[in-house]
């Protein structure tokens, strides 16, 4: 269990590589005695080591010949069922899983009904190549085969070694998939005959489906035995038990005192300390939620879903902190890039959602279009959160309109940019790229009709909510409508006891109020009040609505002031809400100056007005057009220049300035403090010089995957 991200609510996740400590051990040692069923008095003789070598120096022997060798070379008369299924398990053990496969393919080639053939060849699909559904067909039929043979409680003559492999890996692969109940069913007929139980593999499916009374009690068994790895299992489900039951202080104290075991633990990991920053968010705790985040990403565990830098992505991204996000994105994916082929379904489209929420704040909307597409055609299981499908769907959904009305933002000024003969094939791409927008729309709104799912997203950092970020959550009031989410608000604040919680609730009251700017922007004006401090984003997004508000009442130099603090907090916001700044523009009379003039004054982005409190400025010479947006005391809120190219007449220079020029000043700013980038200018910015070079370099980067 995995902490989400430091969000909302993301779901807790499962700790360790392959589903569990007792899992685990069953199914790469083959573990030991059976101790329940007509065959235990017999079973009960063998030692694990017996259990798990049949012919450990042959296998060893055949192992290392196979190794560096040639199959063709070994003759087929020597071959031994049992030795070869011995060789492909040790190459499982040691994740060899190209030559685990060859040796279980020859197994089957020789004899198709081959039980050890189809278990060894169902571990390989699963941790190797990650094919959940062959993995699945393989393990099914192992299990028949044996059950139909020797009866569901194999004697000591018969396959029970691969039967109890059968049944562990079976339990992880259902696991995966997200199928619980028969996970259940699974664990339960394994514990039934073999030793020992590993009681806590119980808790994490009991948990998902919401059997928390019976997943409390499997808990409260592991905790009693003296089994290092069950009593980690068995803390974390116990995180993950409190935190879907919306229990702040409890999953809190539950989920510190997971993270606290792990570090005396012998088999520490990321897990328990996202889990914690999880618990320690839903408490509003940030500096906290840092702190045990870096913490995790010292533990590298292979196999464990938990990835600490996706989590850091987006509390940077949230707190405005873009440096450090942009760092954070690399990390993330060279550690997801580091595990298992299985866990590819588990966590691709989460992170995936992570770079497309960075190159949205980033100002790129087109890039991020392309991800959240991939994202909604393949999303992820989540057998290893507790997270419902529907909650990430839900909020992929969601991305993927914000990301192509970004695009269209995009498109729209390029437009105004571009000769008058181009202008109609762009206008059109407009066009589709709103109509995607507004369809995505409609499919998060039907995934967030769940009552408890819709109370828990405007509760703030609670599980069960969408998988979202806190400032991306007020499109949710355009997706579902004012009066539905109005109603749900009210529901929600009754069920809170945070009381920290009363900025965010007032935050969507902002929402909902739009269409009457008087209350919207006395209830911005409270939001910015009541918001803690580290919510940059969202509170960029209620001063922009609060201008917006203040500018329907006239009151230009309120709307002033709450835009130039938006500008400062996250320029980006005033494109994505699909806003304007009403500006003075200066120019003197280069060809390239007139061009960029004209341009400016078509785009979207701006109203020209003699009394505009913000300030375009365009010069240049021939051969270098420069433009500057200035915002209130004529401080700089972004600057670019661009030079002439080969073959390039003034005119083309002018409109390209202004392209450049809106995408300078609707990027994030980096905080030198953070980076020492800075461009030309003195103003950092992250659209030019070295820090828009190092963003184009992630672009690739997180578009790629």
């Amino acid at each position: 269990m995995t902490a989400r991200r430091p969000r909302r609510a993301l779901g807790h996740r499962l700790p360790a590589g392959l589903v569990g400590a007792g899992l685990l051990a069953l199914a790469l040692n083959a573990l030991g005695p059976h101790v329940g069923g007509a065959a235990a008095p017999a079973l009960a003789q063998r030692s694990a080591l017996e259990a798990a070598t049949i012919d450990e120096l042959a296998a060893r022997r055949l192992a290392a010949e196979l190794r560096d060798g040639d199959l063709d070379a070994v003759s087929p008369a020597a071959f031994d069922e049992t030795i070869w299924a011995e060789a492909a398990l040790s190459a499982v053990r040691s994740r060899r899983y190209v030559r685990a496969r060859e040796l279980a393919e020859d197994i089957l080639q020789i004899d198709p009904a081959s039980v050890p053939g189809d278990v060894l060849i169902g571990m390989v699909f699963h941790r190797g190549e990650g094919s959940l559904p062959r993995a699945l067909y393989h393990l099914d039929r192992a299990r028949e085969r044996i059950e139909t043979g020797w009866g569901p409680t194999p004697t000591d003559d018969g396959p029970w070694r691969w039967h109890a492999l059968a049944l562990s890996e079976l339990a992880m692969v259902t696991g995966e998939m997200g199928r619980h109940e028969r996970r259940v069913e699974l664990l339960r007929q394994r514990a039934a005959l073999y030793a020992p139980s590993y009681p806590a593999d119980l808790g994490w499916p009991l948990m998902r489906l919401r059997r928390y009374d019976a997943a409390r009690e499997v808990v409260e068994t592991a905790l009693a035995s003296e089994d290092e790895a069950q009593i980690s299992m068995a803390l974390t489900a116990l995180c993950a038990i409190e935190a879907e039951q919306q229990r702040r202080v409890e999953s809190y104290e539950a989920c510190r005192a997971a993270a606290d075991h792990e570090r005396t633990s012998a088999f520490v990991g990321p897990t328990s300390f996202t889990n914690a920053a999880e618990a320690a968010i839903g408490l509003l705790r940030f500096d906290e939620v840092e702190r045990l985040l870096l913490e995790g990403s010292e533990h590298f565990a292979f196999g464990a879903v938990a990835n600490p830098w996706l989590d850091l992505v987006h509390l940077y991204l949230a707190q405005g902190r873009t440096a450090e996000a942009l760092d954070a994105v690399r990390r993330m994916r060279d550690w997801r890039l580091r595990q298992p082929a299985f866990l590819d379904e588990q966590n691709r489209a989460e992170t995936q959602m992570a770079a497309a929420a960075f190159l949205i704040v980033a100002g790129r909307g087109q890039e991020a279009a392309e991800l959240t597409r991939r994202i909604l055609q393949r999303p992820d299981r989540t057998g290893f959160t507790s997270s419902e499908s529907e909650q990430m769907e839900a909020a992929a959904a969601v991305l993927d309109a914000v990301a192509h009305r970004l695009a269209a933002e995009e498109v729209a000024e390029r437009a105004a940019a571009s000769l008058w003969r181009e202008r109609p094939a762009l206008w059109a791409r407009e066009t589709s790229l709103r109509l995607r927008a507004w369809s995505s729309s409609r499919r998060a709104a039907a995934l967030s009709a769940d009552r408890r799912r819709l109370l828990a997203t405007l509760r703030p950092y609670l599980a069960g909510s969408l998988e979202l970020p806190e400032w991306l959550e007020p499109e949710m009031v355009d997706m579902l409508g004012a009066g539905v989410v109005a109603s749900a608000l009210d529901a929600a604040i009754a069920e809170e006891n945070l009381d920290a919680a009363d900025g965010y609730f007032t935050a969507a009251r902002v929402e909902i109020v739009r269409g009457a700017p008087l209350t919207a922007l006395a209830l911005a004006e409270q939001a910015l009040l009541q918001l803690p401090e580290s919510e940059v984003l969202l509170r960029a997004r209620i001063a922009a609505r609060g201008a917006q508000a203040a500018r329907r009442l006239g009151n230009r130099r309120r709307a002033t002031e709450l835009l130039d603090q938006a500008m400062q907090l996250d320029p980006g916001v005033v494109r994505r809400l699909g806003g304007a700044l009403t500006v003075v523009l200066e120019s003197n009379n280069t060809p390239a100056s007139r061009a960029a003039t004209a341009a400016l004054r078509r785009s979207p982005r701006f109203r020209v007005d003699p009394g505009g409190e913000f300030r375009l400025r365009i010069g240049g010479s021939e051969e270098r057009a420069d433009g500057c947006l200035l915002g209130l005391a004529a401080t700089r809120l972004a600057c670019t220049s661009v030079s002439r190219r080969a073959g390039e007449d003034g005119a083309a220079l002018g409109r390209r300035l202004a392209i450049e020029l809106q995408r300078a000043a609707f990027a994030p700013r980096l905080d030198l403090t953070q980076a020492d980038l800075q461009s030309l200018d003195g103003s950092p910015t992250a659209a030019g010089g070295p820090a828009g070079e190092d963003l184009r370099s992630i672009l690739s980067f997180v578009t790629e995957d």
